[in-house]
């Protein structure tokens, strides 16, 4: 009982969060990966976010850099990017901790239907508040590199 009221509050937590935050690029394409592929949605948010993070870093170095001190890097003294850079560095640590897969190819995701993933991808509200300015060749990039494990 005890854990279950903790992931609970946990999710509480994440509402409240999202409701202040809004959300991006990571769960438009999500959604899509768990409508078309079965994924549950955490995982596929989590193998996402560091492809994500590395398209949205040149729009929010300052906020990046911010995340990588949250998440324990040593910053300081660093440019904004190259702060930055070490918070997808550290989420990437963090899935492979946890052995959330480095790549969607894991999850199986296949690149056969990629022009539906962008479409639906992009049909999303939350392309829309990313932190980014971000085109269908931007989520078919992000798609691509996170099937390769390419950052």
């Amino acid at each position: 009982m005890a854990s279950r009221e903790a992931m609970l509050v946990a999710s509480m937590m994440a509402g409240a969060a999202f409701a202040q935050s809004r959300l991006g690029n990571v769960h438009a394409i999500s959604h899509t990966l768990g409508g078309v592929f079965n994924i549950p949605h955490g995982i596929a948010n989590a193998a996402l976010l560091p492809f994500v993070m590395k398209f949205n870093l040149p729009a929010c170095p300052d906020k990046m850099s911010d995340i990588a001190e949250a998440l324990g890097c040593e910053v300081k003294g660093l440019p904004p990017m190259e702060a930055g850079a070490k918070a997808i560095e550290a989420v990437v640590q963090l899935n492979a901790s946890l052995h959330i897969p480095s790549n969607i190819k894991e999850l199986g995701v296949t690149l056969d239907v990629l022009p539906k993933l962008v479409e639906d991808s992009m049909r999303s509200g939350n392309v829309l508040i990313n932190p980014r300015l971000t085109r269908s060749s931007d989520i078919r990039t992000i798609i691509e590199n996170a099937y390769n494990g390419v950052l």
